[in-house]
């Protein structure tokens, strides 16, 4: 094994990348998309039948 010298301002250590921590935005806290035909935010998730379906306007989705 081959003898290595450290260096004088001591080893680099790689900088690792911060994740940066903003505001959570408003579809990560609903989690469901748009409704793709009225476009509101009123998706809702039916357990039953596994499926989306939109409050106000009543499309499957």
């Amino acid at each position: 094994m081959p003898k290595v010298r450290r260096p004088k301002k001591g080893w680099a250590v790689p900088k690792t990348r911060r994740r940066i921590r903003g505001r959570g935005s408003s579809t990560k806290k609903r989690r469901l998309p748009r409704c793709p035909s009225c476009g509101e935010w009123s998706m809702k998730r039916d357990e039953s039948r596994s499926e989306t379906f939109c409050t106000s306007c009543g499309v499957i989705g």
